[in-house]
């Protein structure tokens, strides 16, 4: 499972664009990189088109693509992954239609639910938010503690989103995460190719590789 999670959205998939901004960051994150598709206005013929081109382009490079929410768009894509909300379908109800092949993930907002999901046979679990982001401006920060608490109920990998710089990559390594998903962090740069790098390099000081 990559230590590094890049969400691309509606600003990605849905631009002009998208092959020109996805394919340098798919080839500097390599095999430590996921890519995830989460889109919430973009029509599902393109978002199958993108997820198609980054299947392929994810095997050239080694990185794993991630569909968010979309169990039918991931398997026609041939996606490595899929990411549930906490209103998608449950996480046994997925395996039952894409088999084991299918990497699923589910995302979490406090410790406790680590617990609760103990059985529910997912490869991973993101936690947050953990630090304030603009992009969710109305949901106060869980904070690192609860992030520390959740990985110690989980039984899959925790990896923590939210507000996630590189300088906070170090607070939040010693506390039993896998690793972390970021989107500003990286497409807000001027070089979102050099931003991934700097993360895979600030995991790999923290021992996360």
């Amino acid at each position: 499972m990559p230590r590094l999670h890049l969400i691309a959205g509606d600003g990605i998939a849905g631009g002009r664009d998208w092959r020109q901004r996805l394919q340098p960051v798919v080839e500097a994150g390599g095999d430590a990189l996921a890519v995830h598709l989460r889109v919430r206005r973009t029509p599902a013929v393109r978002l199958f088109e993108v997820a198609e081109w980054l299947v392929e382009a994810s095997r050239a490079a080694g990185s794993l693509a991630v569909v968010n929410d979309r169990v039918d768009v991931a398997l026609a894509a041939g996606a490595g992954g899929v990411h549930l909300r906490e209103d998608s379908l449950p996480a046994g109800e997925v395996r039952a239609i894409a088999g084991p092949g299918l990497r699923v993930g589910r995302s979490i907002h406090a410790a406790l639910q680590a617990a609760e999901l103990r059985g529910e046979q997912l490869d991973y679990l993101f936690m947050g938010t953990v630090y304030a982001t603009a992009s969710h401006p109305g949901r106060a920060p869980a904070g690192p503690e609860a992030v520390a608490e959740a990985a110690a109920r989980a039984a899959a990998p925790v990896l923590a989103i939210g507000g996630v710089t590189p300088a906070r990559v170090r607070e939040l390594a010693p506390l039993g995460v896998h690793g972390v998903a970021v989107m500003s962090g990286v497409w807000s740069r001027g070089r979102p190719a050099g931003a991934v790098a700097r993360y895979l390099q600030v995991l790999r000081e923290e021992g996360l590789q």
